[in-house]
């Protein structure tokens, strides 16, 4: 099973249906994969959090980013998600492509 790693700060939101999605420099799943979901600073071979289905993949330019996709990360506005991204991707131009990843979770993978 393919994983992928969040911040901590992003687990709630995630467990709570409010970050629905994830804005990535590089993924390699598709639609329909379901992943497991880890804390980033605890090793893999740790228990997942729980489970995302992938529901839609776009590619995205980082000056695309605006209110509606900010919702979906959790975030209230843009600009904040922007800042986030800038700390995490240091090398982000406006015309940067992105992985914009729409999930839905779930604590059991056969849930879905």
């Amino acid at each position: 099973m393919k994983r992928l790693k969040f911040y901590e700060e992003y687990v709630n939101s995630i467990k709570e249906g409010i970050k629905t999605s994830t804005i990535r420099s590089h993924f390699n799943g598709k639609v329909d994969d379901i992943m497991s979901v880890h804390i980033s600073a605890q090793p893999l071979n740790l228990k997942p959090f729980g489970f995302i289905k992938i529901k839609e993949i776009r590619y995205i330019r980082f000056d695309d980013i605006d209110k509606a996709i900010a919702r979906t990360e959790g975030y209230l506005h843009e600009d904040i998600l922007k800042e986030s991204l800038l700390e995490i991707y240091d090398n982000l131009e406006d015309s940067t492509l992105l992985y914009y990843i729409l999930f839905e979770f779930n604590e059991d993978a056969n849930e879905f």
